[in-house]
C-alpha cells in the first residue's frame, strides 16, 4: 500500500500498522509546517481548501488568524474521526468486509507447484485455469510449519455444484509439497459425494474422516462460502462455515486429533472433469498463530470414514449415457458351490464414477418389473469402474472368489441381488431408478440358446461377451471357456 493511494484509510492499513500513520504525518507535515501538500485522493482536502490559497511564490497566506485556527482544528478533528471509524469497525463488519473486499494478500503469497494451471492476481485470488482444458488434478502450496495454535481462513467459489468427480481440498498441513502423492497432514474437503465441508486426516495409508459439516452446497450451482479452521495447543480442531448470504459463521464440529504434529506446507488441491477445469477460485487466504486454547471439547470425533478415491479422469455423464457402460458377463445358472453374478465393462478411455446404478429385469416388450439398486454399503462412496475395467455384482462374494479363483478387487456384494431366471430373461443397466430417456447404459438378453458349449449342460458356465467393446447383441455372446466356468471381475476367456 502506497501513501496517497485511495485505500490509505482502509481497515487493512489501520489494524496493527501504526508506522504507516507516522509516515503519513511526516510526509505531509500536517499541522507542523506552514507549507502543506495534500494527497490527491484525500477525503480531507475539501475540508480545508476554503481556508487556504497559494500565491505566485507558492507560499500560504492566512487571511484571518483566528479563522485559520478554527479551520485547522476542524480539519484535525475530521481526520481523527475518519481514522477512528476505519480502525474501530465492529468485529462482525470488519471481518465480513475484509473477507469480501479486494484481496491483496492471496496473490502475494509465495505459491509454488503447478502454478501454470492457475491464474493468481489481486482481483480473483487464485483461480484454477488449466490451459489443457481437460480432466485432471492441480495443486499449489505455500510454506507453512504451523499446526497447533493456528487459524486458517479462506473463501472459495465454485461455478458448479460439487460432485464425486469435481471437488477441492484445502490442505491445512502437509508433509509434502506435492499434494497429489502420499503425505501426512490434515485437509478440509469442499464437496465430493456429499455437498458439505469436512475435515480429514491423511497419512500414507489413506484418509480418515474426522468431522463433517452441513450440506450447505446442496442444490447450489454456484456456491460461495467462507471457511475458518483452528487447531489449539491441546490438539482440538474446530471449523466454521459461512455462505456468502449468511452474516455470521456457523460452528460445524470440534474434534481432537494429534496424530500428525508437524507440517511442511499448506495448499490447494483440485480434482475436476473437463468441463470444470476453470471452475475453482480460492481467495482471502490468511494464516495466524492466535487460536484460543480449548480445554474441554464440545464433541467427539466422528466414526472413521474412508476418503473418496481420486478419479481425475472421470468423465461426467452426458445427456445420453448409452454405451458408456456395457454388460460383459452373466452367470444366471450357477453351480451349487458358486453364485449368480453380473459383470459390467467400461469401454471408454476414462474411469466412470457414479453414486448408484440400477439393474432392471424386464419382459420381452421392455416393461420393467423389478429394479435393484447397485451401490456401496457406505452409500457416500461412489461406484468406480476404471477405464477399460470391470465391476462385478453378486450376492455372495466369497463364493464367487472360491469358485472362480479371482481376487476381490472388482467384486461388489449386493445383499438384495436379484435372482436370475435359469430359463433366461432381459436386463437393463440405468443411471435412473425409473426408466428415463437417455439414462440407459445398455440392455441385453440371456438364454441357453446363446451358449456355445459342446455339451447341453450349461449349469455353472457363464455367458461372456466375444468382444466387450461391441453392443450386447445376441450374436456377441458365447460360453465362458475358463475351467472354473467364468471370469468375474477379470478379462474374458
Amino acid at each position: 500500500m502506497t501513501l496517497g493511494s485511495p485505500l490509505l484509510f482502509s481497515s487493512h492499513t489501520c489494524i496493527g500498522n501504526k508506522k504507516n500513520y507516522n509516515l503519513f504525518f511526516c510526509k505531509y507535515g500536517l499541522f507542523r509546517q506552514e507549507s502543506l501538500s495534500l494527497p490527491t485522493h484525500s477525503n480531507i482536502q475539501t475540508a480545508i481548501a476554503s481556508a487556504l490559497y497559494t500565491n505566485k511564490y507558492g507560499k500560504i497566506k492566512v487571511q484571518n488568524q483566528n479563522r485559520m485556527k478554527v479551520y485547522k482544528a476542524f480539519a484535525f478533528l475530521s481526520l481523527f474521526m475518519m481514522l477512528f471509524y476505519h480502525c474501530a469497525l465492529p468485529a462482525d463488519d470488519k471481518e465480513k468486509g475484509d473477507s469480501e473486499g479486494e484481496d491483496t494478500i492471496t496473490s502475494e503469497l509465495p505459491w509454488e507447484g503447478e502454478t501454470d494451471k492457475f491464474t493468481i492476481n489481486s482481483k480473483e485470488g487464485i483461480h484454477l485455469n488449466d490451459p489443457q482444458e481437460d480432466a485432471g488434478t492441480a495443486y499449489v502450496t505455500i510454506p507453512s510449519t504451523s499446526v497447533k495454535n493456528t487459524r486458517w481462513e479462506f473463501g472459495v467459489h465454485l461455478t458448479f455444484n460439487p460432485s464425486a468427480n469435481n471437488y477441492a481440498r484445502f490442505y491445512l498441513t502437509s508433509s509434502s509439497n506435492v499434494l497429489s502423492g502420499k503425505l501426512n497432514g490434515y485437509y478440509i474437503q469442499i464437496g465430493g459425494s456429499k455437498d458439505n465441508v469436512a475435515l480429514y486426516r491423511q497419512n500414507e495409508d489413506g484418509s480418515k474422516l474426522l468431522a463433517s459439516g452441513r450440506e450447505l452446497m446442496k442444490g447450489n450451482n454456484s456456491p460461495k462460502l467462507f471457511i475458518k479452521v483452528e487447531c489449539d495447543n491441546n490438539g482440538y480442531w474446530t471449523f466454521w462455515t459461512r455462505l456468502e448470504s449468511e452474516n455470521e459463521y456457523v460452528k460445524e464440529k470440534q474434534v481432537k486429533n494429534i496424530e500428525i504434529p508437524a507440517s511442511l506446507c499448506c495448499g490447494i488441491y483440485c480434482i475436476y472433469t473437463k468441463t470444470r477445469c476453470k471452475g475453482f477460485t480460492f481467495h482471502h487466504i490468511r494464516l495466524s498463530n492466535d487460536a484460543e486454547t480449548t480445554t474441554t471439547p464440545d464433541g467427539t470425533p466422528e466414526e472413521p470414514g474412508t476418503d473418496i478415491p481420486d478419479n481425475p479422469n472421470t468423465p461426467e455423464l452426458s445427456e445420453d449415457v448409452r454405451g458408456m457402460l456395457l454388460f460383459n458377463e452373466i452367470m444366471y445358472d450357477n453351480a451349487t458351490n458358486g453364485a449368480e453374478y453380473i459383470e459390467i465393462y467400461n469401454p471408454t478411455e476414462k474411469a466412470i464414477s457414479i453414486p448408484t446404478l440400477y439393474l432392471y429385469k424386464m419382459y420381452e416388450d421392455g416393461k420393467v418389473y423389478s429394479t435393484t439398486t447397485l451401490q456401496h454399503k457406505d452409500s457416500s462412496l461412489p461406484l468406480t469402474i476404471p477405464a477399460k475395467g470391470y465391476l462385478c455384482f453378486t450376492k455372495y462374494v466369497n463364493k464367487v472368489i472360491q469358485k472362480h479363483k479371482v481376487g476381490q478387487e472388482n467384486l461388489m456384494e449386493i445383499s438384495k441381488f436379484p435372482a436370475l431366471n435359469n430359463d433366461g430373461g432381459y436386463l437393463a443397466l440405468s443411471s435412473s431408478e425409473k426408466p428415463q430417456k437417455g439414462h440407459t447404459f445398455d440392455t441385453c438378453r440371456f438364454r441357453d440358446e446363446m451358449h456355445t458349449t459342446n455339451t447341453e449342460k450349461t449349469t455353472g458356465i457363464s455367458l461372456e461377451k466375444k468382444s466387450p467393446e461391441l453392443p450386447s447383441l445376441n450374436e456377441n455372446w458365447h460360453s465362458s471357456k475358463n475351467t472354473t466356468g467364468g471370469t468375474p471381475g477379470i478379462k474374458n476367456s
